[in-house]
């Protein structure tokens, strides 16, 4: 099979095309995480924000053993406000504490209703005995939908100002040597143009 300057021309284009996308969606990606650290950033550190909601949608990192071995020192979980009928025994919600500092991520194991007004009775799975105090609604933060495992202190590193310039230096470094990399590929072919000679050629009479 013979490849002409015309197919290898074409094969390049293509070539060119997927790796454009592929640049694209990296820097997409990297582009969001470094607006989301720098958001958190700015929430957790200026404006001293407790409970941080991204499109609707809070984050915390596991601090404690209560809840090993389903989640462990490390995690990120995402928590989802819901209404008070969506909160069902055996889920695990994420609720203020009394000191309006902390929050706790427990099971619920029990409801309690007294005067109209449904408490929760939570228990973290690693604790020997429930929680002394009941939950109100309002002190809810939402309920946990899923984890991610060891990535809260991926996260909370990506929250300092190092993480910021670590990712803007990640994105600088990877678009420079894309850059590079396209030039060399453009200085081949054209000095295959130049002397007029397909890439390589593959006798098929053999």
């Amino acid at each position: 099979m013979i490849y002409t300057n015309e197919k290898i021309k074409q094969k390049n284009a293509m070539n060119k095309k997927i790796q454009l996308i592929l640049k694209c969606i990296i820097y997409l990606i990297m582009i969001f995480v470094f607006f989301v650290a720098v958001y958190i950033g700015y929430e957790k550190y200026i404006k001293k924000e407790k409970n941080i909601s991204l499109f609707g949608i809070k984050q915390y990192v596991v601090m404690t053993g209560s809840m090993e071995p389903n989640y462990n020192i490390g995690d990120l979980i995402v928590v989802k406000h819901v209404k008070q009928d969506e909160i069902k025994i055996d889920d695990v919600i994420t609720f203020d504490v009394g000191n309006d500092r902390d929050t706790i991520s427990h099971r619920v194991i029990d409801t309690k209703e007294q005067d109209g007004n449904i408490q929760y009775q939570t228990k973290g799975d690693n604790n020997n005995a429930p929680d002394t105090e009941l939950v109100d609604y309002d002190q809810i933060q939402g309920k946990v939908i899923f984890k991610i495992s060891k990535f809260g202190m991926i996260l909370t590193e990506l929250t300092t100002g190092t993480g910021a310039i670590v990712i803007v230096a990640i994105a600088i470094l990877s678009y420079l040597r894309a850059s590079r990399s396209e030039e060399k590929r453009i200085a081949r072919e054209d000095a295959r143009s130049r002397y007029n000679k397909p890439k390589y050629e593959k006798d098929e009479t053999k």
